[in-house]
């Protein structure tokens, strides 16, 4: 290790990198951040002019650490001009110019356009507007391209995600992409185009070639082969089916999906490989020339070539940087430096890009490589000290033995070198990722990724061959595709895990690579012990911590228009009161916004899951949360519908043969930890079927839960609506509570006067999104609260909710730090 840190750009880099996670978090911005930067680096070259080497590289380090943090800053702080893009978001419609400035985003279910803003027209005025907008076309958008100029009248909004604890967010990775704002077309009239043509001709060219490449493959190729073909030709991933890329994540192999550094890797290897060949038949060039050198120079063009084909995304450029300075090390006989090559590779990427640092596919592709780069050769001279046979390349079974063996290791060695971060973004592990990427990988890269590519090649000037090769192509995907989807289907395949913490990740690549160096000494074994006896700490403590809570904890998760409620209770039982869900199959809560938050908890039992009704925003999300996560039992009211939302959960449940409990208000319900739960809606007796019911009669069947824990009340609603209220004051229920869960998302026909007079709540919990079609929660219900004295929260707002109590006392903290 202290041979690596002697490296100068080691140190510079781990300073830019830390910079750069630093400034990621929400700092206060720093307006002389410049002015800094620039002191900074004029001492640095005054101390090295003075050659105070030491004192000049803790100044270089402190460079750039703070040009990571201020270049983070320029991306989540932007100051923009009056008129940019952002500047126009409002309630009101706008009628907008702009250039598509990439290629469009096709999906089954619309068109994603990144559009470069000219101009805003209001009546006879033409306004100039600068900046970027990503724009949401429902269906497929028409024949659209990059260059072509749209005129389009839309509401702009906000980036807004899902703001829970662990839960990816949606507007930093779109500011780190520097979009602001983002508009929604739902209907083609709403939008024509102008003009085609806008952008570097050039590019316009690539561009037709990428359309005439997308229509080759549609044509010839077949679902779901020409959807793999698109993938690793072109870069879209739009269209490769849902069960396709669930097995290629069960078998560890989701990253030959994605035109990353494997693919680029194998197109260099191919490439260089036919070059060196091609110049080794002629006994001149051989003579004059130093073919391997020419050879790596003249495969950096081919690289070029196919990162514009595969739409030039910044994923897609920065392992083309990183392999051709590989390519580089070559030319410039710097091939003993490659951990030196990949820290510049690396230190060029996040300059040029600083928020590559947190993109999945750069810390997998730099992981993978650096790995390799470390660990196979040590492993390697360890296994040659133990005896292990790794014979001479002398007989071709020979060759085929030792390709096999170092195929095993390099591909161990990757997987275990990603694993922590496959986990922190998959939360998920394939347990036989290493047989499936020894057959996956070269299958692909020296089969399907050729043949599509020289396929490719020949549409454009001998079409039948081209046609020919893409027909033999998918018998290859074919068989891929079926060997895949067996390795997938075999129990235990891939397995669920929690989020690792940073200690966690830290512990773990301690011991990673200390484990190569137990031969040094005792001090390097004593080292690796006292590290896993404290990774096991941490790992005993996050699964017994919560035995000994007391309080009782409620999270109001924020799945915008619906609910879902976690309930903690005193000493690790835990309750899923709904999952919220979109009334569109486009975006799976359950799988995006409740899964990640509880596993970010180390949680991955739910002792009690309840749906208090089949409405598809408390619904749909818990089918994933059914199938992925250990379930006690499952609470309902009894009532069942005829949605595929609802049939799908039905099949988790008998599958996993989960214990299924129907409730209404004459039911008893067991205390649990001295919480002591009371159900007040439906009332009991069968609701008969619901063909013929309407939505306010489902939604007056909600089941609500009266909550008590010593002194403090807490009352979960559901979606009750004004006669389901007046209902339950007729009843003479007891509705006194501390804590109210706003019924029916604040709608008019809920909150009714003499309800909450009852209730008379401290604080009244609002599950809401931010952009709903009822444009909830309703202002006269929220007067009724204000008059009443409430303290509102919302999730719209505040993001996730999170309420605890020891039975005396009630803390409410909210995820985002915002006013009522």
């Amino acid at each position: 290790m202290t041979g690596i840190l002697r490296l100068p750009l080691i140190p510079i880099l781990i300073a830019y990198a830390i910079g750069i996670y630093g400034g990621h978090f929400n700092l206060p911005y720093f307006s002389q951040g410049l002015f800094l930067l620039l002191i900074l680096l004029a001492l640095w070259v005054l101390l090295m002019v003075l050659k105070r080497i030491r004192w000049a590289s803790w100044v270089a380090l402190s460079f750039f650490f703070f040009l990571g943090i201020f270049s983070m800053q320029s991306y989540l702080h932007p100051k923009h001009s009056p008129s940019h893009v952002s500047r126009f978001i409002g309630p009101q419609r706008i009628l907008l110019e702009g250039t598509i400035d990439r290629s469009p985003q096709r999906t089954r279910t619309g068109t994603q356009l990144l559009i470069k803003s000219h101009k805003m027209i209001s009546g006879d005025r033409h306004i100039p507007v600068e900046g970027h907008l990503l724009l949401f076309i429902k269906g497929e958008g028409g024949p659209l391209h990059v260059g072509d100029r749209l005129r389009f009248l839309c509401r702009l909004q906000r980036p807004h995600g899902f703001h829970n604890p662990g839960v990816f967010s949606y507007e930093r990775r779109l500011a780190f992409e520097r979009i602001h704002a983002i508009g929604f077309l739902s209907d083609e009239k709403m939008w024509v185009k102008v003009g085609e043509g806008f952008k570097n001709p050039i590019l316009l060219r690539i561009e037709k070639w990428r359309d005439h490449l997308r229509n080759f493959l549609e044509k010839e190729g077949t679902l779901p082969y020409s959807s793999l073909f698109q993938a690793l030709v072109l870069g879209e991933q739009g269209n490769i089916p849902e069960d396709v890329r669930e097995h290629f994540i069960a078998t560890g192999i989701a990253h030959l999906l994605a035109i990353s550094g494997d693919h680029l890797g194998i197109v260099a290897f191919l490439s260089f490989s036919l070059i060196l060949w091609l110049m080794k038949r002629s006994e001149l060039l051989l003579l004059s020339l130093s073919a391997r050198k020419w050879a790596a120079a003249m495969t950096i063009p081919c690289l070029l070539l196919y990162t514009f084909i595969a739409g030039g995304g910044i994923s897609v450029i920065r392992a083309t940087i990183m392999v051709i300075l590989f390519f580089l090390s070559i030319v410039f006989d710097r091939e003993r430096y490659l951990l030196h090559t990949l820290a510049l590779a690396a230190l060029l990427i996040l300059l040029f890009s600083p928020p590559s640092l947190f993109d999945v596919s750069f810390q997998l592709s730099f992981l993978a490589v650096l790995s390799i780069l470390y660990l196979v050769p040590r492993l390697l001279r360890n296994l040659k000290r133990e005896g292990m046979p790794i014979p001479p390349e002398i007989s071709w079974r020979q060759k085929i033995w030792k390709y096999v063996t170092l195929s095993l290791i390099v591909t161990v060695v990757a997987i275990l070198g990603t694993a922590p971060f496959v986990a922190l973004h998959f939360n998920r592990v394939s347990l036989i990722g290493f047989l499936a990427n020894l057959f996956a990988v070269p299958w692909v890269g020296f089969l399907i990724v050729p043949i599509s590519l020289i396929a490719s090649l020949f549409s454009f000037f001998f079409y039948p061959l081209a046609g020919l090769l893409i027909t033999v192509n998918q018998f290859f995907a074919a068989l891929l595709l079926k060997i895949v989807a067996f390795f997938a289907s075999i129990p235990y395949a891939s397995i669920d895990l929690s989020t690792p913490t940073l200690l966690e990740i830290i512990l773990y690549y301690l011991l990673l690579f200390l484990m190569v160096h137990l031969r040094k000494g005792k001090k390097i074994r004593y080292l690796f012990v006292g590290i896993f006896i404290l990774l096991a700490a941490d790992i005993a403590y996050w699964n017994l911590k919560d035995l000994f809570r007391k309080d009782l904890i409620l999270t109001f998760l924020d799945v915008g228009h619906g609910d879902s409620i976690l309930v903690e209770f005193p000493g690790g039982k835990r309750m899923l009161i709904d999952g919220g869900g979109l009334h569109e199959d486009r975006f799976d809560i359950g799988k995006n916004a409740i899964a990640p938050f509880l596993r970010s908890k180390k949680i991955r039992k739910i002792d009690t899951l309840v749906l208090t009704h089949p409405d598809p925003d408390h619904l749909k999300g818990l089918n994933f949360i059914a199938s992925r996560f250990s379930i006690g039992r499952f609470l309902d009211t009894g009532l069942r519908t005829d949605s595929e939302s609802y049939f799908q959960l039905e099949k988790t449940l008998q599958r996993r043969k989960i214990e299924r409990v129907p409730l209404n208000e004459d039911m008893k319900f067991q205390s649990i930890q001295g919480v002591e739960i009371s159900i007040l809606n439906p009332p009991a007796g069968s609701p008969g079927p619901l063909s013929h019911r309407n939505p306010a009669w489902l939604n007056n069947q909600s089941l609500v839960m009266k909550l008590r824990f010593k002194n403090v009340i807490l009352l979960l609603t559901g979606d009750v609506e004004r006669e389901a209220e007046e209902r339950m004051v007729r009843k003479g229920h007891s509705l006194r509570a501390h804590i109210l869960k706003v019924p029916h998302h604040g709608s008019s026909s809920s909150s009714s006067p003499g309800f909450l007079e009852k209730v008379k709540p401290d604080y009244a919990i609002l599950s809401v999104g931010e952009r709903n079609i009822g444009r909830l929660p309703h202002p006269e219900v929220i007067e009724r609260y204000k008059r009443l004295g409430s303290k509102i929260f919302r999730t719209d707002k505040h993001g996730a909710i999170t309420v605890m109590t020891d039975g005396e006392r009630v803390e409410i903290k909210t995820y985002l730090k915002r006013d009522n």
